[in-house]
């Protein structure tokens, strides 16, 4: 680790720590709820894949697929971003970062902070396109004001492997400094990828240079990592067999190799996309907590009706068991991000509406508290 990565690192524990130790019951809600992003404003008819990130200074950053005609996957589509700096309550108007020209799907944001300089990079897909144009890199050195260019970085991924699917959701930096790009490769079958596993992406140099892991031992595609104690990795994956709960594996090399596939039989799925990510503990900001968010509902594969009552559940134990769980919405939801907020709260953004799920883009911030039924706080 770099001295100046540590440093940053111990920047953002203590501004946190303090931030957090600040924060009374009484001084803010335990629960509020707001709208980010709603079908058919800026003459998009439909929102989704949301991924949620909060930046060095403390800004909220909500990037998602803005699909400008209907809500089909792989529609003509811009990647968009709004940003809030007063901690969710209000948001600024839409900023297209990659624009999709004629019918190109730009798809499934990942985006991660680099802790040594603040910087943000964002991975996403073009889905229109099978040679090395289809994986794309979009870098913000001001906290997401402004944004370079995307930059082509399929020339470290198409030598190795057929496709790579970034996230969605976001990446890590683990306490190395290496950045970890969840996702799933697969191979080509017509338009559609088959025989998907779930795997990382990795770059140890800031981003200048990727290279692909190894794919986990059963099927699955997307995926969120979040690194354990020991500079572990734990990867968690929507399951594309029958067996309608999340697949897992450890990984001890930084995501070259995963161990055999475990089912963890309490995160139920039916399927659909997930959220998880560390709370606190992993260096010295005290008691282990892993946060994951999804719909609490099974189904067969592809049961879309079943996505609804989106639930936090929370781990003490590096997500060996998960104790805590807490209805966030009972109706209609679906994909789904969760961040730690800069006062200590929990922020949540996800796919929900009244009746369908597609109806927007939502935000949740609460506190500890209220999350555990005021166990933990």
């Amino acid at each position: 680790m770099t001295h100046a990565l540590a440093t940053g690192f111990r920047i953002v524990a203590v501004v946190l720590g303090t931030l957090a130790a600040s924060l009374q019951a009484d001084d803010v809600p335990p629960f509020e709820q707001f709208h980010v992003y709603t079908a058919g404003q800026d003459n998009v008819h439909t929102y989704r894949i949301p991924a949620f990130l909060v930046t060095s200074k403390g800004t909220l950053l909500v990037f998602c697929e803005a699909r400008k005609m209907s809500t089909r996957d792989v529609s003509p589509t811009d990647l968009v971003v709004k940003r809030s700096t007063d901690l969710g309550r209000v948001w600024s108007p839409l900023q297209t970062l990659v624009r999709g020209e004629g019918d190109d799907a730009m798809m499934n944001p990942c985006p991660v902070i680099d802790r040594a300089t603040g910087k943000i990079l964002l991975l996403l897909n073009n889905a229109k396109r099978r040679d090395v144009g289809r994986y794309l890199l979009v870098e913000s050195s001001d906290d997401g004001v402004t944004w370079s260019e995307p930059r082509n970085i399929g020339i470290h991924i198409t030598p190795r492997i057929d496709s790579f699917v970034f996230g969605p959701g976001i990446g890590i930096q683990m306490r190395s400094g290496r950045f970890v790009i969840p996702g799933y490769a697969g191979k080509w079958d017509g338009d559609h990828l088959s025989e998907s596993y779930s795997r990382v992406l990795v770059s140890d140099d800031a981003g200048s240079s990727w290279s692909v892991g190894q794919p986990v031992s059963e099927r699955g595609n997307e995926s969120q990592v979040v690194e354990l104690t020991a500079e572990r990795l734990l990867l968690n994956w929507r399951n594309t067999t029958e067996t309608r709960c999340r697949g897992t594996a450890i990984s001890a090399d930084g995501g070259m190799t995963w161990s055999k596939t475990v089912y963890d039989r309490a995160l139920n799925e039916c399927p659909c996309q997930a959220s998880l990510i560390r709370y606190s503990g992993l260096a010295s900001d005290g008691r282990s907590r892993i946060l994951f968010s999804n719909p609490d509902s099974s189904g067969p594969r592809a049961s879309i009706p079943a996505r609804k009552q989106l639930t936090v559940r929370m781990s003490y134990d590096e997500g060996k068991t998960w104790p805590v769980k807490k209805l966030v919405s009972s109706g209609p939801a679906a994909y789904s991000g969760l961040a730690v907020l800069p006062d200590g709260r929990i922020g949540l953004v996800w796919e929900g509406g009244d009746a369908i799920y597609r109806e927007g883009i939502r935000f949740a911030r609460f506190t500890l508290e209220w999350l555990t039924d005021g166990t933990d706080r």
